[in-house]
């Protein structure tokens, strides 16, 4: 199903830094975002556009560099059907790229792959399983031949093919998942491949896993109520992994309104069976978040959401990295939009903005600076709570002003809330450990850990 643009929320302190982000022209029409990214190699990056104008159109518009960026070219994609959406590309390099749709409304089937050897100068439909009651949602090629596709459950399950002929043939996979109700289907793009190993988000909070590129599939629940927010109001995730084993996973709730949007960091070290909340320090952002390959331990995140016009949130804007696996992060920048975001390695990586239009300069932004052996410690407002372990009341001082204190227990789930106070009472909280994510004015956070006895 049609992915909700995830929130921007964010949490920040701002802290100078000497990466950057570059400007780099799309060439989309005026005020249309990166939806998906694929990073081929330092010079070759596929993207396809959404529309960030509020237009609710669909467009289907490919981009696509092969100097690093220096110069991007945008086609249209003809011939897909005035009801289709582009939901998901993949791509081996820079001749070589797949892109699979969807519908947008009634009409004919959208539900194709389409393929393109020639740059994306043209592209043809390839043969595949998905009917016109389909909802095709991902596309990933490991090689030339190798690949895998899915979609929306159809007939008691997802629907999943495979190829082994470069998308020539399709195969209908039989270890496909049942969904656990009328109500859990995924969302357009929303996956994520390390190695064999493919993850993938539903709307019940699930995440849905392979070991060997799709063939047989496993699930897990999740903190996250809903990873795009159709069942949920409000509520997203974003996850990324950096082995078979271990990866980050954001979950947002209360998105609807900035006054009542949370976010939490969970870690995962078996391959997202079971996720940890996290206590981390400095700026972590709620846009979309990658690991860096070639890393130990670097994650990158990013914050595209302003909050409203009522409620402005220029605070959860920019972008940070992490060195330990998210235990602590460095601003990169701060109070502009970063959207989707991916790397190839420590020096080089994109993240989404907006463009302004055919000709201008904008509308992506390729890192400047390198990520390996910089210091991740983030500036820090001397936070105390005590007594720690507590029994009733609590007092938490800092040199900053507090706005406000949230309490999460270790699924998530936010369990008491205060604003305007630095006395909190924990007394009617179960006996263990929780998470006290203190607010700043400005928009800085510190998060730390909290035991009740």
């Amino acid at each position: 199903m049609k992915k909700l643009l995830l929130t921007g929320f964010a949490l920040v302190s701002m802290v100078s830094q000497a990466q950057t982000w570059v400007d780099q022209a799309t060439q989309f029409p005026l005020n249309f975002g990166v939806d998906e990214m694929v990073i081929v190699d330092a010079n070759t990056v596929w993207i396809f556009a959404y529309d960030g104008s509020g237009g609710g159109t669909y467009p289907k518009i490919v981009s696509k560099t092969v100097n690093g960026g220096a110069t991007w070219t945008a086609n249209a994609i003809s011939g897909l059907g005035g009801n289709a959406l582009i939901s998901d590309i993949a791509a081996i390099d820079a001749n070589t790229a797949w892109i699979v749709t969807a519908p947008s409304g009634t009409g004919p089937n959208a539900n194709k792959i389409w393929k393109t050897i020639n740059g994306g100068t043209s592209w043809n439909q390839q043969t595949s399983g998905y009917t016109a009651g389909s909802f095709a949602n991902h596309i990933y090629f490991w090689d030339a031949n190798n690949g895998w596709t899915s979609g929306d459950p159809l007939s008691g399950k997802f629907e999943m093919f495979k190829t082994n002929d470069g998308g020539t043939s399709w195969t209908p996979v039989a270890g496909a998942l049942a969904p656990e109700s009328g109500d859990e289907f995924t969302y357009v793009g929303l996956k994520a491949v390390v190695g064999d190993n493919l993850w993938v988000g539903t709307s019940t909070g699930r995440i849905m896993r392979s070991t060997d590129r799709g063939t047989t599939w496993a699930v897990s629940p999740s903190p996250a109520n809903d990873f795009g927010g159709v069942i949920t109001s409000g509520s997203s995730g974003s996850f990324a992994f950096k082995d078979a084993n271990n990866g980050l996973l954001l979950t947002v709730d209360g998105a609807d309104d900035p006054l009542t949007t949370s976010a939490v960091l969970y870690s995962t070290s078996n391959g997202g069976a079971s996720w940890t909340a996290m206590a981390p320090t400095g700026p972590w952002y709620f846009g979309d978040i990658t690991h860096v390959p070639g890393t130990p331990n670097t994650y990158v995140s990013t914050g595209i959401n302003p909050g409203t016009a009522a409620e402005p949130r220029p605070e959860w804007l920019g972008s940070s990295y992490s060195t330990d696996g998210g235990q602590t992060w460095t601003a990169i920048d701060a109070g502009s939009q970063r959207g989707k975001v991916d790397f190839l390695n420590v020096t080089t990586g994109w993240a989404g903005q907006f463009s302004d239009g055919p000709g201008g300069v904008k509308g992506i932004l390729k890192f400047n600076g390198s990520l390996l052996g910089v210091s991740n410690n983030a500036v820090k407002a001397g936070l105390q709570v005590y007594p720690n372990p507590a029994v009733d009341v609590v007092s938490v001082t800092a040199k900053k002003s507090i706005e406000v204190i949230n309490i999460f227990d270790m699924t998530g789930k936010k369990v008491k809330s205060f604003k305007g106070t630095n006395q909190v009472n924990v007394s009617s909280l179960a006996k263990g450990t929780y998470i006290l994510q203190v607010f700043y004015g400005g928009g800085a956070v510190e998060t730390t850990k909290l035991m009740k006895k």
